[in-house]
């Protein structure tokens, strides 16, 4: 059996040419950094989605399936833009962040073009819910981006703080994925119903295996230095499991300024407890449940979509 990289293929080369009809640079700078975005790549992992949605749907309707996942990788790309404007980033996939090359304001414009190319892409599709479900979600997203700002250095957030934001981030984007596969392909409400529920679960797995990665994995997977999380006060899940069960941490969390003698402090203390293992137990637990969830998806996609679970659980390893 194909793998999904292989079984895509041809469609994401479709994908791909799309991207950059709508990309190709000219002598403005904001579509040359958008363009460099684009192909110094990424996982891909949201237009997988809609392009494997879309097969569960109509033949006729892929043309706009193909549209709309470009559309989704674009817009991926625009939160990408914002959120190193938020923290501050130096570097993205390894090369320098557009915020810290050029500047905020080419950063928000180059954003700002990124969505509304996005926008572009999908404005053809006659679908009435594939609009709503789009718009509403780019309002959620945004909604994400300044709930994570106001809530930097709060120590005090609480788990579901945590579990809002990550949704947002990384959850909704996937379930977006999904729905935009199977509006634009006329897939049944009941088969969307069970696939939402599988995006909902992987897209948690997904941000909580990255925050994790944040303190064990390596920067050049990353894309971007380790501890940047903690370090501009975003607090993930093991530092807010280890918050909860360690009265010592608590007290250097309330304290922490982003100082880096307070830093290394919080990340000795992490690397020498259980909550990492605590989160990743969490991330697993999703893992199961969207397995559980797509059990009467037909073949191939249902193993495909199992491929996908499995090689995000195993990112740790």
């Amino acid at each position: 059996m194909k793998t999904v990289k292989q079984y895509l293929a041809s469609d994401f080369e479709a994908v791909t040419g799309l991207i950059k009809e709508h990309l190709d640079p000219n002598e403005v700078l904001v579509n040359e950094k958008s363009y460099e975005l684009f192909i110094a790549g990424g996982k891909k992992i949201r237009p997988t989605f809609t392009l494997l949605v879309g097969k569960l749907g109509e033949d006729d309707k892929f043309p706009d399936v193909l549209r709309a996942s470009a559309s989704l990788e674009l817009i991926h790309m625009s939160s990408l833009v914002h959120d190193d404007i938020i923290d501050n980033s130096e570097l993205r996939r390894g090369k320098s962040t557009v915020y810290y090359e050029h500047g905020y304001l080419q950063a928000v414009n180059t954003g700002n073009y990124l969505l509304s190319t996005s926008l572009s892409l999908v404005s053809t599709i006659e679908h009435h819910g594939l609009h709503e479900s789009f718009s509403k979600a780019i309002r959620e997203i945004i909604d994400g981006e300044l709930f994570q700002l106001d809530h930097q250095f709060n120590a005090h957030q609480t788990m579901d703080d945590y579990y809002r934001k990550i949704y947002r981030k990384t959850a909704l984007l996937i379930e977006l994925s999904i729905k935009m596969g199977a509006y634009a392909s006329n897939v049944d409400q009941k088969t969307l119903a069970v696939l939402l529920d599988y995006g909902y679960h992987i897209g948690m797995s997904f941000q909580i295996v990255d925050d994790c990665l944040d303190f064990i994995g390596n920067e050049e997977t990353l894309g971007k230095p380790k501890f940047s999380d903690l370090e501009n006060g975003h607090y993930t899940l093991p530092v807010l499991i280890l918050r909860d069960e360690d009265p010592d941490f608590r007290r250097q969390l309330e304290s922490f300024d982003g100082g880096k003698a307070q830093l290394d402090g919080l990340i000795d203390a992490l690397l020498h407890s259980d909550a990492i293992d605590q989160a990743i137990a969490v991330s697993n637990s999703h893992i199961r449940k969207a397995l559980e969830a797509i059990e009467g998806i037909e073949e191939p996609i249902r193993a495909y979509l199992q491929e996908i679970a499995e090689k995000l659980s195993n990112r740790l390893n």
